[in-house]
């Protein structure tokens, strides 16, 4: 065999290049051959994993959707009026709920589970749904020995042929039972189409009976009809054209409902054999060009003079890695040499012109440029961090005092410090006395001391101590992800100056910050006006005693429902009624209208404690405690009908003036309460002082009791050490029955939160009290 010999330098780079570039393609091919492998695997059963997950959320969602309508209709009195009625008007009562929800099914059955009402829906000609009486009144309800023994009533019945999710809830009067009432949705091809279009895949109800099985409703009923192969196929595991997942739903008699979410593996691979022709499109456009290159570079190489053009090009265009080596010629060879030296000469101009472009030049720190770009790459990345701007203050002072050079060096030395630090932080000087900080998500308060521990040793110029104070503005980037740069810098500005305001060492950035001022105006003039004409009414949630699990108290808590804002959050006007001197005027309105409706319990023979909430301004107001005192006396009210509720900051602020108040309070028959107890900064020798006889525990200690070891040794503790004062223990934030029974196990007395009830208006709390499973502690008055 005859090998045609390669002499020429061009020709012999040119057949190494392109055989390398020959491996690397092939390379690359098979790399990407495998991985659209891999990704075909992975998307095939990725996509019906993820439409399982939605079908079970969605179908889940239906069935706690029909229990929570069935146990909140089962409640209504209405409907319980109506039970014992004639017919018509129980089923124009029930249709009236079954409208509510558009259910398909509506039942209501006597407790021996006889049919009192049966209303349906059937689909007409048109496409809309008629509403039909059922013909089984006065019938034992053929699925009640199976639904009516069970707790959570959620099953699947079938009647009239047709296939329905149906959830009953007990109706009761008082704590006996009087019926069942029971809603329902049809399971059928409607319902199949509606989940496939939310999964993305074809969808067929099953009914499994031993080894028979009946298809009975499907997604496409054109492509894949219900006594199609396809069902038969998958079913019995041996059509292998298509991909399924299978649900259980639930049981019917002896058999079992399941769901069928299945693909065509043909429809789902279509996307990759569109990427495949992409990918060969590609790969042979890179081939051709890669080939045309090498026959440039090579050709290049040969032609020395080609070279020193194209460095020079490279230099205009700003690429200066390269560097020219030619030895043909003395003369050749000297001019790369200066090429060379000019390129390294550019590279030094330019890396001090890009310095000073994105550093001050006074501190050498990153500048507000660099900021910028910095921060826009970090949102490319979607990486959290905080940006905290900070300045030290009286910088103007220091100048003016001191002089200019002064000012340089204080600068100066504050950003030594922060360069110095050995925290993981980025520094940036924005000019003057301001600096900007990049963190890692953490905790900021931690972060800030570390910081102040730094900064705040003395700085001496020219024999003169100089302590600095400092100011810091905090903004997480995980709050406000569509701000671009400037904006989270303008946060950060605003942070600060409210900071520096509030004489603070820090504030974190709130929108709340840039509200207009007009409107907390608005609201301020409406506060006193709403006082004035009763706009306020107040909402009771009961504490239960778990002892004798019975309701013997209840807190009182301010609404305002504005008759052009709506409601307006407590938190929001209480803070504008501590800010502009309202709020004397605010906690007597509470205290007169918690008295009127204590009176009006007392007279119905009911007896509850009511707490009302006392701020830092009512301790400070020397006539408040005489106004509640008169108050008292003029309702006749026993001793401990009332509990005043004051929170351990407002305890804090004037130790000794709350002792004093609190003490009067107490010895004229209040019962006093430490509200929000663990949140605050009162020690134990300031609570040791004070004349309370009760403690509540914060909510944000209560409300992961279930899941949170650390907040179970702080809330026992906390029990522990009231009941060694002989303090009292309340626990708010209870919100599901193993807080409420855990409590009760470690002796706490009251109860509150919404596990128990919400807050409710009065009316609706005395009713709630009738009809509760809680006892009620009750008193006959005759006065």
């Amino acid at each position: 065999m005859t090998f045609i010999k390669v002499r020429s330098l061009q020709s012999k780079i040119l057949v190494l290049f392109l055989f390398l570039l020959f491996i690397a393609q092939l390379g690359g091919f098979f790399y990407t051959y495998q991985a659209n492998v891999k990704l075909e695997s992975i998307q095939l059963n990725n996509r019906l994993n993820n439409a399982a997950d939605v079908f079970n959320t969605q179908f889940n969602n239906r069935r706690y959707y029909l229990s929570a309508f069935a146990e909140t209709v089962a409640k209504d009195y209405g409907l319980k009026s109506v039970l014992k009625e004639d017919t018509r008007t129980l089923l124009v009562a029930l249709n009236n709920h079954r409208k509510r929800i558009d259910s398909n099914l509506a039942l209501v059955l006597d407790v021996k589970g006889k049919v009192l009402g049966h209303l349906f829906t059937n689909k007409q000609a048109d496409g809309t749904d008629k509403i039909q009486r059922g013909t089984n009144d006065g019938l034992v309800f053929e699925h009640s020995q199976t639904l009516l023994g069970q707790d959570k009533l959620a099953q699947l019945v079938t009647l009239n042929g047709k296939l329905y999710q149906l959830n009953f809830a007990p109706v009761k009067e008082g704590a006996r039972t009087i019926g069942w009432i029971g809603f329902g949705y049809l399971i059928d091809a409607e319902l199949a189409l509606d989940l496939a279009k939310l999964t993305g895949v074809h969808i067929g109800f099953v009914n499994h009976d031993g080894d028979s099985y009946h298809v009975i409703a499907s997604s496409d009923n054109t492509n894949y009809p219900t006594d199609g192969e396809v069902y038969k196929g998958i079913i019995a595991n041996t059509e292998q054209k298509y991909l399924y997942r299978r649900v259980e739903l639930g049981n019917i008699g002896d058999g079992y409902v399941s769901a069928i979410l299945f693909e065509s593996r043909a429809d789902l691979l279509k996307h990759i054999d569109i990427q495949w022709a992409s990918l060969a499109i590609l790969l042979s456009l890179s081939l051709i060009l890669s080939t045309l290159g090498a026959v440039a570079i090579a050709r290049s190489i040969t032609k020395p003079i080609t070279k020193l053009v194209k460095q020079a090009q490279s230099i205009t265009q700003g690429n200066y890695d390269q560097s020219v080596d030619v030895s043909n010629s003395k003369e050749l060879q000297q001019l790369s040499e200066e090429f060379n030296h000019m390129t390294k000469a550019i590279v030094s101009r330019e890396e001090t012109i890009s310095f000073h472009a994105f550093h001050d030049p006074l501190t050498h720190l990153p500048n507000r440029n660099s900021l910028i770009n910095t921060l826009e790459t970090l949102a490319d990345k979607q990486q959290p961090f905080l940006l905290i701007q900070l300045c030290y203050l009286r910088a103007d002072e220091i100048t003016d005092t001191l002089g200019y050079q002064v000012g340089d060096e204080v600068t100066m030395t504050v950003a030594r410090r922060l360069e110095s630090s050995q925290l993981d932080i980025n520094a940036f000087h924005l000019g003057a006395e301001y600096f900007v900080l990049i963190v890692k998500p953490e905790q900021a308060e931690q972060l800030i001391d570390k910081l102040l521990a730094i900064l705040n040793v003395s700085c001496h110029f020219e024999r003169i101590a100089l302590h600095l104070q400092y100011a810091f503005g905090i903004v997480d980037s995980t709050q406000y992800e569509n701000s671009s740069a400037s904006e989270l810098l303008k946060k950060s500005s605003v942070a600060i100056q409210r900071a520096k305001s509030a004489k603070k060492s820090f504030e974190i950035y709130n929108p709340v910050f840039d509200e207009n001022t007009l409107e907390r105006l608005f609201l301020t003039n409406s506060l006193k006006q709403a006082i004035e004409e009763d706009q306020l009414t107040l909402h009771y949630q009961p504490k239960l005693c778990l002892a004798t699990m019975t309701v013997s108290h209840a807190e009182a808590l301010v609404r305002w429902q504005h008759p052009e804002k709506g409601l307006i959050p407590p938190d929001e006007f209480v803070s504008i009624a501590e800010k502009t001197g309202q709020m004397a005027a605010l906690t007597r309105w509470v205290t007169k209208a918690a008295f009127d409706q204590y009176l009006t319990w007392q007279q119905q023979g009911i007896v509850i404690n009511i707490a009302i909430n006392i701020s830092a301004e009512n301790i400070l107001d020397e006539s408040y405690p005489d106004f509640v005192i008169n108050l008292k006396k003029q309702y006749q009210l026993d001793d401990n009908a009332i509990t005043l509720e004051v929170t351990e900051d407002a305890v804090v602020d004037d130790p000794k003036q709350a002792t004093k108040m609190l003490s009067y309070l107490r010895d004229n028959g209040f019962k006093l309460s430490v509200d929000d107890y663990g949140t605050g900064y009162s020690s134990l020798a300031q609570l040791k002082q004070l004349p309370v006889q009760e403690l509540k525990i914060d909510r944000s200690f209560v409300q992961q009791l279930e899941n949170d070891e650390n907040d179970k040794i702080i809330v026992k503790s906390t029990i522990e050490l009231a009941h060694n004062m002989s303090l009292s223990v309340v626990a708010e934030g209870i919100e599901d029955e193993y807080t409420l029974n855990w409590l009760k196990e470690h002796n706490c007395q009251l109860a509150q939160g919404y596990f128990i009830s919400r807050p409710l208006p009065s009316a609706q709390f005395t009713q709630w009290l009738e009809t509760t499973h809680y006892q009620v502690k009750r008193v006959n008055y005759n006065k």
